[in-house]
């Protein structure tokens, strides 16, 4: 198996993109920045599944309650046979196992792992084929034992979700609690910078405990960039233009509390493994701002010089990056 998404981060972060801004007229203003991918043909994954989920301790303005049912819709996770989700329950370390192979659609079936040798996790335990296979591709660590119904904290599944979805190591984004020396802080960083996990009051929590709900939240935004923290985008349609131009419709996404302007966007679009189009220079969205958790339709030109090839339109993915300023 190739190892998911693990090609997509092909490109640094200029950086612009990592200093605040500076002078009389941005003194009011801070700044943000993230970066991310997101594929054409994987947008509408949970819209156009029927099944829905209830939950008797999932209400619904429950704050992760649109993230669990995305997960739900997708059979990526599923509730207890007592009607409920287990909100606050600690999460196993075989259940996250399970959860990760199922998010990343690896086909069991087809994949083939040697015995990665914990005293622990026998050819017969029910997450056997998904521990191995994880640990086949460096997700988990080889030791003498997996612990399976060991919790996880926060800082191992920065690393089990970095690892296995091949999101590029970043260090945008730190936390006050999570030091340099910290064995997860590359980890720890590159969710951050992904906008993945957002933390609390700068603090990234890294020893605590993870709760079904947080794993939800944190698998979401892996799959779907609209969850994500910061300004991200989706893919609405691609068009080759008559002048050479490459049209890119996107929804852009807002989703944090303060209203977002001056946002510039790098991107490299790709198919399969080849580069159709990428402006290496970051382009401002003119007078385009905006609010609070709010989302705009957008379109995106790319010049003729920055289509590189044009190819047709297949497993068609794009790596984005954007800054921005918002008001203090």
């Amino acid at each position: 198996m190739k190892k998911p998404f693990k090609w997509l981060f092909a490109f640094v972060l200029s950086l612009v993109l990592l200093v605040p801004s500076i002078g009389a007229a941005t003194a009011a203003t801070g700044q943000g920045a993230s970066e991310g991918t997101v594929s054409l043909d994987k947008n509408t994954k949970a819209a156009n599944s029927t099944k829905a989920s209830s939950f008797s301790d999932v209400s619904k303005n429950f704050w992760a309650k649109n993230e669990i049912n995305y997960l739900v819709r997708n059979g990526i996770i599923s509730g207890y046979k007592n009607g409920k989700f287990g909100v606050n329950d600690p999460l196993r370390r075989d259940h996250a196992a399970i959860i990760l192979v199922r998010a990343l659609d690896i086909n069991l079936s087809k994949e083939s792992a040697p015995n990665p040798g914990f005293k622990d996790v026998p050819t017969t335990h029910p997450a056997y084929k998904e521990i191995a296979v994880l640990t086949k591709y460096g997700v988990f660590s080889k030791s003498q034992y997996f612990h399976p119904t060991g919790k996880l904290t926060r800082g191992q599944m920065a690393k089990i979700l970095t690892e296995g979805f091949g999101f590029r190591y970043s260090y945008l984004v730190t936390f006050k609690d999570v030091p340099s020396t910290n064995q997860f802080y590359s980890y720890i960083c590159t969710l951050g910078s992904a906008g993945i996990a957002g933390g609390t009051n700068g603090n990234f929590l890294p020893n605590k405990t993870l709760n079904r709900t947080e794993f939800s939240v944190f698998i979401a935004r892996a799959l779907k960039p609209s969850f994500r923290t910061g300004v991200q985008v989706e893919i609405q349609s691609l068009q080759y233009q008559s002048d050479g131009r490459l049209k890119m419709s996107l929804i852009m996404y807002n989703n944090s509390p303060k209203t977002v302007f001056n946002i510039k966007g790098r991107y490299t679009l790709y198919s399969d493994n080849t580069a159709i189009a990428r402006n290496d220079s970051a382009r401002e969205y003119t007078n385009l701002k905006i609010g609070a958790h709010q989302k705009k339709v957008i379109d995106f030109y790319f010049a003729p010089s920055e289509v590189k090839n044009k190819v047709p339109f297949k497993n068609t993915n794009l790596a984005y990056e954007h800054s921005w300023n918002f008001y203090q």
